[in-house]
């Protein structure tokens, strides 16, 4: 029994460290592609890149282990179907049952392991990206700056520097055109100028140095100026960082326990519905143990399926794993609607596949022939 556990583990974690790799890899780059904008901007590097990965490696690890699982049971156990050494194990004695105990063992392991994700590396992985993403963005506005070029990417704002230091960071002679109040619009010049770049400012802010304002009412004939010696202006893309920092993040994903159980408080006290953040905590637990329970369809599904049936599982498993998707994502609108408990809404994907999977392997079994 020993030389077979550690048979039916080679035969399975191979295949999963390749399915794990190249889901890991296909979802960088959804999510490179998603986020060009930031990524592909005048002052990223390689190892803003690097940091990048490594914030959003436990993430990816979440969302890759469980079709990754599945993926490596149809094809480790898959292969042993159609070279026939389970029909030569069945001949010595070994119950298709016995085969479960390897991808069960694995599945729990698994399992542990998304949830020490789910609860600490992923909430912290996200929250670094959050700043990752404000502070590259931040530093593509100070890279795409160039001397005596207009740059009007900012939404209603047009800025000018007749020079540019090389780093990108010191302007001079700066003009900046605000239009976002297109009654009284604001026309400021400084002798110099740069991006804040303050860590945990989540605005991005202009800094300019020995200027001047001049500000027109278009309605009447009245005009202002005004002189400084430094300040400050905000050029409001908090809602704009907002949606490119969103493309790589979730609210809900980035928070810890303790938040997502302060924020249901907080939400409760005020009058509002604590079910979504509470929903959240069941929902991270309910994926952890969705390794277990696709070790129990996926290894009938292997092992009973024909020889010449590889694309046609393949195909199964896919859809299986997009039914599961689908399902937890609409138990978990039930649950939030309070249709559901909590709980249960959380765990029915799983109670669902396990059921399908018992079935499964009771029907192989009372075969008695592993084809």
């Amino acid at each position: 029994m020993i030389l077979l556990a550690r048979y039916l583990l080679k035969e399975l974690l191979a295949p999963l460290a390749v399915w794990v790799a190249f889901m890991f890899l296909l979802l960088f780059v959804m999510q490179f592609l998603v986020g060009t904008e930031v990524l592909l901007g005048s002052a990223v590097t390689l190892t803003d890149v690097g940091r990048l990965i490594l914030y959003l490696t436990p993430h990816f690890l979440v969302k890759a282990l469980p079709i990754a699982f599945l993926m490596a049971i149809l094809l480790g156990l898959g292969r042993l179907s159609e070279d026939r050494e389970l029909t030569a194990l069945q001949a010595l004695g070994i119950s298709p049952v016995q085969l479960l105990l390897g991808p069960l063992a694995i599945g729990v392991l698994l399992g542990g392991l998304m949830a020490l994700l789910a609860f600490t590396a992923q909430p912290w992985g996200l929250t670094s990206v959050k700043a990752l993403v404000n502070e590259v963005i931040k530093k593509n506005v100070a890279g795409d700056v160039k001397s005596g070029v207009f740059y009007e990417d900012l939404s209603d704002l047009t800025l000018y520097a007749e020079r540019v230091s090389r780093q990108g960071g010191e302007w001079t002679h700066v003009l900046l055109h605000d239009d976002r109040e297109p009654s009284s619009p604001l026309l400021v010049l400084a002798q110099r100028g740069r991006v804040s770049m303050r860590e945990g400012d989540e605005a991005l802010r202009l800094v300019l140095e020995e200027g001047e304002v001049h500000r027109a009412t278009r309605s009447t004939a009245d005009y202002s100026l005004l002189r400084f010696e430094q300040g400050e202006i905000s050029v409001g893309l908090g809602g704009s960082m907002n949606r490119k920092s969103n493309r790589f993040r979730s609210q809900k994903e980035e928070m810890s326990p303790g938040e997502l159980l302060q924020a249901a408080e907080e939400a409760e006290k005020s009058g509002g519905n604590p079910r979504p953040f509470l929903m959240a905590i069941h929902m991270r637990l309910g994926n952890a143990v969705a390794p277990f329970s696709f070790a129990l369809l996926g290894t009938p599904l292997a092992i009973g399926r024909r020889q010449a049936g590889r694309a046609w599982g393949y195909l199964l498993t896919l859809s299986g794993y997009v039914l599961f998707y689908v399902l937890s994502r609409v138990f978990e609108t039930l649950g939030n609607q309070e249709k559901l408990p909590m709980v249960l809404a959380a765990q029915l994907p799983n109670i669902l596949f396990s059921a399908l999977g018992i079935v499964a392997m009771w029907r192989v079994s009372r075969s008695g022939t592993v084809r």
